[in-house]
């Protein structure tokens, strides 16, 4: 079919899927779920095309055969595009329900195979309508119930399980967040229910009556797809994009307290860099902002340990006063660069770091403490 919705709405949609597309392909694309996604947007993107009469009409020059054809086959397969990307849905599912990861291709291939199998099935029923020069619903008959019953079986069985993980997880122990997301999840699943029952019903009733279709010219079927499709997963799929781009440019939390960290993290590495630890690089060579949080906060503890040997007043250095706290440190680095040997004697038992429990957020509030006062006594750490 060729979309009713107006461009004014369609283009600012396709465009968002445009964009969040290539921004997974940029940023999520290392994890099996996140290709799955990909792949099935980029489906998605394709079954939209197929659906606009500029699309339509450019196929329609560039390839060859009668463009009542070429137009016909498109809308025809944007059918299929849909089921395609439903497949990928479906292998995400599976994975969410509990499938073996380690198996995940081998089941996606049978996936891809019955979505191929649909779109078979759906473009030889289809033929009457594009001898016709119809849409399908506008031919009717036995072979639109064909059409609309191996489109909405993938659908169907999809909806099932997406909305009975969702329904699952939304029982667990969750944040109000991530109920949000799953009752947006679960959202979407019934829609694809509805639409999975209500396409072949509606269709069978038509021709088991004789009645013609309520809607020939499929608007509805347009409207509700594309609200789904393009609305509703896209909508989806933002939002561990955003948090992710978030995460890649910096504004994350975590990322926040590594800068307020860093000025204070380099001057004491570079005092004691025996204690830097060794980085684990992901993608685009970049460091998880949870793992550069974790080696700052040891590596920044370690060097403060070490630094007590340098103090003259090492009881003074775990001051409670984070400008006296930063000002024996940066005394401690003076000393160091100044090359007097480190006293032993200063490192008791009650100066080291026990082992067991901590409270993490305290002392990564503290660390946060000690680095907003920092700025101010950077100077001692020169060496006279």
């Amino acid at each position: 079919m060729t979309s009713p919705i107006p461009g004014l709405i369609t283009w600012p949609v396709l465009t968002g899927i445009t964009l969040v597309l290539a921004g997974r392909w940029w940023l999520l694309r290392d994890s099996i779920i996140d290709r799955l996604i990909n792949i099935g947007l980029a489906a998605g993107l394709f079954e939209h095309l197929l659906r606009e009469a500029w699309f339509e009409q450019s196929l329609a020059r560039l390839l060859p055969g009668a463009d009542t054809d070429v137009v016909n086959i498109a809308r025809q397969l944007s059918l299929g595009a849909t089921v395609l990307t439903i497949s990928n849905i479906y292998g995400i599912a599976k994975l969410w329900a509990g499938a073996d990861p380690a198996h995940t291709w081998r089941r996606q291939w049978r996936y891809y195979l019955v979505a191929i199998t649909a779109i078979a099935v759906i473009l030889i029923a289809g033929t009457p309508a594009r001898h016709a020069d119809q849409l399908i619903d506008q031919t009717l008959g036995w072979p639109a119930v064909v059409v609309w019953v191996a489109f909405s079986l993938p659908l169907g069985a999809t909806a099932l399980l997406v909305g009975r993980v969702s329904a699952r997880e939304m029982r667990a122990d969750t944040t109000w967040q991530e109920r949000a997301l799953y009752t947006a999840v679960l959202g979407t699943a019934v829609g694809l229910g509805i639409v999975a029952v209500v396409y072949p019903l509606e269709t069978t009733i038509n021709v088991v009556t004789g009645q013609p279709s309520f809607d020939p010219e499929m608007h509805w079927k347009a409207w509700s797809g594309f609200l789904l499709s393009a609305v509703g997963a896209p909508a989806v799929i933002t939002v561990p994009l955003i948090s992710t781009l978030l995460t890649h440019i910096g504004w994350d939390r975590t990322g926040r307290y590594c800068r307020r960290l860093r000025p204070m993290w380099a001057d004491l590495t570079a005092a004691v860099p025996e204690i830097a630890l060794e980085m684990r690089r992901v993608h685009n060579d970049r460091t998880d902002p949870a793992i550069r949080l974790h080696r700052m906060t040891v590596e920044i503890r370690d060097s403060l340990l070490h630094l007590k040997r340098y103090s003259d007043s090492p009881d003074d250095l775990a001051a409670s006063d984070p400008h006296i706290y930063t000002r024996r440190i940066a005394e401690a680095i003076a000393t160091k660069a100044a090359g007097r040997p480190p006293s032993a004697s200063r490192v008791t038992p009650q100066h080291q770091v026990q082992p067991g429990a901590r409270d993490l957020t305290a002392e990564l509030r503290q660390l946060l403490a000690l680095a907003k006062a920092w700025p101010h006594v950077r100077g001692l750490t020169k060496s006279p």
